[in-house]
């Protein structure tokens, strides 16, 4: 397996989650109406992320 795919393997999910909840917390502090609703569904993907391996975690 490449270095590449190993480290996107590894790191894509939580960067990506990263990137969602900067650009969710940046929309709500500077955006007006339908930013607040970009902020909203790109705080709440995160969130329901980690809802959802806490409640199903892996064996």
């Amino acid at each position: 397996m490449k270095a590449s795919t190993r480290f996107r393997r590894l790191w894509g999910a939580p960067i990506v989650l990263g990137v969602l909840t900067c650009f969710g917390l940046l929309a709500a502090l500077l955006g007006v109406g339908f930013w607040h609703f970009l902020a909203w569904a790109a705080l709440s993907i995160p969130l329901v992320v980690g809802v959802w391996f806490w409640a199903f975690p892996r064996q």
